[in-house]
């Protein structure tokens, strides 16, 4: 038996995807599994994509060029991992300098640091950021459980490289608008609790999704 289902239904005209959980011990590995088919799944309305309907692969638009990206800490270490590098030499050539002195650690971008002729390098160790985003609608319960799953996943590799001293603590000015919305994200997550889920796990089925649904 599945134990996420991934669904598209309409609401007010929109064409909007949305997750059930049906299984109480489901992972967040378990939801990463379900949704990595609509990549590829033609069916899905998706604002970017040729006609609307066609795959993520080779999309014209390609949302890695422009992305902010700051990875939750298991893609961190991962793609660290992958690249072989220890995590002060992983920061130092694949993260935005003037970003990291922010304290924001955000992946050097325009495009991505990894995207080489429209395909990532990176792929089996992206960020849940990159995993998640579809150009499509979403229901308000999916988007709120990705919307907490990438921020605390954020917030958590912030809190595992400036414990680790590899992340200034930030400064009191120099932030752009952008800079501004994450960093107000991030500080509103920083507290949370479930953040030592992501300080805790390995791999993502460490992380269970139950915390993370709407009650």
């Amino acid at each position: 038996m599945d134990k996420v289902r991934i669904y598209q239904k309409e609401i007010n005209g929109e064409s909007l995807v949305g997750g059930e959980i049906l299984d109480p011990e489901a992972t967040l590995a378990d939801l990463l599994e379900a949704w990595q088919p609509l990549c590829d799944d033609t069916a899905i309305y998706k604002q970017y994509a040729a006609d609307n309907h066609a795959s993520c692969k080779a999309c014209i638009a390609n949302c890695c060029n422009t992305a902010y990206v700051i990875p939750d800490l298991i893609a961190f270490r991962r793609m660290a991992l992958a690249l072989n590098c220890d995590y002060p030499e992983f920061i130092a050539e694949y993260f935005q300098a003037d970003k990291v002195e922010l304290g924001l650690p955000r992946l050097s971008p325009n495009p991505c640091c990894f995207l080489q002729e429209g395909i990532c390098t990176v792929y089996p160790v992206r960020s849940l950021i990159c995993r998640f985003y579809i150009c499509t609608g979403l229901t308000g319960d999916t988007e709120q459980l990705i919307y907490d799953l990438a921020w605390i996943g954020a917030a958590a590799t912030i809190s595992f490289a400036r414990e680790r001293g590899i992340l200034p603590p930030g400064a009191d000015g120099g932030y752009s608008s952008f800079d501004l919305l994450f960093k107000g994200l991030l500080d509103e997550y920083r507290d949370d609790p479930r953040i030592e889920l992501f300080l805790q796990a390995i791999e993502y089925n460490d992380i269970p999704l139950k915390p993370f649904l709407v009650k």
